[in-house]
């Protein structure tokens, strides 16, 4: 799975402040009730109705963009709520954590995973990617080969309403994980019909 849509996300995220800490300890369950869509969040929610959902100070706050410092099941992150039009459309948590092993990335990953699938169900699509002339055999080293970028995981589910992407990737050492809620009506089904829509012809 292409991992573009997380990559835009966490670059819009690096630019914000970490300064406020905040989050319940347990902020990382989004589905509380099944009227929301992320957190206690609805997709179609305006700037201002957002902020109200949450009950700390965001750390970063742009038309496009607010932010927050948080946890997902313990993991500290950071949350974002990305909008157009000012209406959400997106939603994620970019995982903070920091470890000097390796493999405790992949922990995280499962760990993870097994929630969500305990909320979602089985995933739709569930992918470990390799470089061309990068597979290892050694399942202890996996998480030295996603930190250095020759590996890349990746999960989907889909509940009908929202897409929920969680990736884990890497470059130059540093591993990248996160967790992105996406909505189907008013982001994905319009991106893809964007990209399949043949283009104009020249005028004669």
């Amino acid at each position: 799975m292409k991992n573009v849509l997380l990559i835009v996300f966490a670059a819009a995220l690096v630019v914000a402040a970490f300064s406020c800490k905040g989050g319940d300890g347990r902020d990382g369950k989004q589905k509380e009730a099944e009227k929301f869509d992320f957190r206690k969040a609805i997709w179609g929610m305006n700037h201002e109705e957002v902020k109200a959902s949450e009950s700390t100070t965001p750390t970063g706050d742009r038309p496009e963009l607010i932010t927050y410092r948080g946890d997902f099941d313990g993991i500290p992150a950071i949350v974002g709520y990305l909008f157009e039009r000012d209406k959400l459309v997106r939603g994620g948590y970019l995982m903070q954590s920091s470890y000097e092993d390796p493999k405790n990335y992949i922990s995280d990953y499962d760990s993870i995973k097994k929630g969500l699938i305990k909320d979602y169900g089985s995933p739709a699509q569930d992918d470990m990617v390799w470089n061309e002339g990068e597979e290892a055999s050694d399942p202890a080293k996996y998480g030295e080969s996603v930190c250095s970028g020759k590996l890349r995981f990746s999960t989907m589910w889909s509940d009908g309403r929202t897409v929920i992407r969680e990736t884990l990737d890497g470059e130059g050492g540093i591993c990248k994980q996160g967790i992105i809620f996406e909505s189907l009506e008013m982001y994905v089904n319009p991106a893809a019909e964007k990209n399949k829509a043949p283009e104009s012809s020249p005028a004669p």
